[in-house]
């Protein structure tokens, strides 16, 4: 199968491919390709953007910082893109991990932002050596998928709970939103968060709900953070991040690629990612990989019917993904304005599908089923023992409880 796959210029020189697909760029443009890559930045723009305000405020970032994090974040993802688009001539889409950003909601409330930075460090530096030792085949089977999905599960559980606590003091608002989202999957909407952000924005704009207090357009000015590298960091917030971002994005969108006929360039894409992020994790950008949940909207035949021209949805969305960067305080300021009952209803349903997935595939397999539970039980607990975050005791209790069922069968069927 992987003969008929499309490997584009992944034979060439990364400069003679670069130069060539820049030239056919013209000729292989389309429009369809174009709104493909703009809907991709809207829905970063919409959800995930939401659950970086909600981690900045747990870490008390500043707004110079929680505006230096979106502007790296999303610069970062559109140049890995970019890139990779014009590399591979695939649609080759670069995000940040919505799951590591879920993680950070909960770690930097024990973590310090200088913590955080260097956990970046050490995860940019984990994809590096996984690109090169080829080492992410092995490590996939190292630790049980029904584990890592559980953890996720457990650290995206507040976030669907958090959109019916909203509703009592809301309820016309969130009540609204959720309404958007059922009726937008209804009918198979590829970008539901848009129509819930509309009629969040809608129904508060009603109710006189938006305060837009100093509002700030313009470019974003970076600063600087320097990291502090501690164990805890490491366990609790690198160790995670790095098996969330390789379960959740790096695997899925490898396999979105591969269904849709592409011949992904697996470590390649950890290695660009890797460096990419290494060198702005300093900027608090918490590392960019390829994208899973956004991917698909621009890699099927939607995007563009013939496969060796829709890299041009890749490139219009790095593009894209940049120019959001440059200008991502003004649109700090924009969601800023938003009451908090609509933006932790933006935040749960725009994460609903990662979560209903995460679980499906928790429980999916009936042999596991009980260390998966307590891999959720104990993620959503927010214990911290040793200062270490609770989706690593979650992870360490569930790994324990599945290699004792294990011990048993095998006992068993000697």
């Amino acid at each position: 199968m992987d003969e008929a796959l499309y490997a584009g210029t992944k034979g060439d020189s990364a400069l003679k491919a670069v130069l060539h697909n820049l030239r056919d760029l013209p000729s292989s443009f389309t429009l369809s390709a174009l709104v493909s890559g703009f809907l991709v930045v809207l829905v970063a723009a919409t959800g995930p953007i939401v659950i970086m305000l909600q981690a900045a405020q747990s870490g008390h970032f500043t707004v110079a910082q929680t505006a230096t994090w979106i502007c790296s974040s999303w610069t970062m993802s559109g140049l890995l893109g970019l890139y990779l688009s014009l590399r591979y001539r695939m649609p080759m889409i670069g995000s940040t991990s919505t799951a590591g950003i879920v993680l950070l909601v909960t770690a930097l409330k024990t973590h310090t932002i200088q913590e955080a930075v260097a956990s970046y460090i050490m995860v940019a530096l984990l994809f590096i050596i996984v690109g090169v030792t080829n080492l992410m085949p092995r490590l996939m089977k190292a630790i049980p998928h029904q584990l890592v999905m559980a953890m996720l599960a457990g650290v995206l559980f507040n976030f669907g709970v958090s959109i019916f606590t909203h509703f009592a003091s809301e309820p016309w608002i969130v009540s609204g939103m959720i309404l958007a989202y059922f009726l937008a999957r209804l009918l198979k909407s590829r970008t539901p968060v848009v129509a819930v952000l509309t009629v969040g924005v809608a129904v508060s704009l009603a109710l006189g709900k938006i305060h837009l207090i100093s509002p700030h357009f313009g470019f974003t000015h970076l600063i600087w953070t320097n990291p502090h590298f501690t164990v805890g960091s490491l366990i609790s917030l690198a160790l995670p991040i790095f098996l969330l971002t390789i379960a959740t994005q790096f695997a899925p969108g490898f396999a979105v690629l591969k269904n849709n006929g592409y011949q992904a360039p697996h470590n390649q894409s950890l290695i660009s990612s890797g460096v990419i992020s290494l060198f702005t994790a300093g900027y608090l950008n918490s590392g960019v990989n390829t994208s899973a949940i956004t991917a698909s909207i621009a890699v099927g035949e939607h995007a563009d019917p013939d496969r060796s021209t829709r890299y041009t949805a890749g490139v219009f969305t790095g593009i894209a993904y940049i120019a959001a960067g440059i200008v991502g305080v003004s649109i700090l300021s924009l969601f800023n304005a938003l009451p908090a009952a609509a933006l932790a209803a933006l935040a749960g349903l725009a994460l609903f599908p990662a979560l209903s997935n995460s679980l499906h595939d928790a429980f999916d397999e009936p042999h596991g089923r009980e260390a998966a539970l307590v891999t959720i039980l104990v993620t959503i607990s927010g214990v911290h023992p040793l200062q270490l975050g609770s989706p690593f005791w979650g992870l360490l209790a569930g790994i324990a409880l599945y290699s004792l069922s294990n011990l048993k069968f095998t006992f068993r069927k000697n």
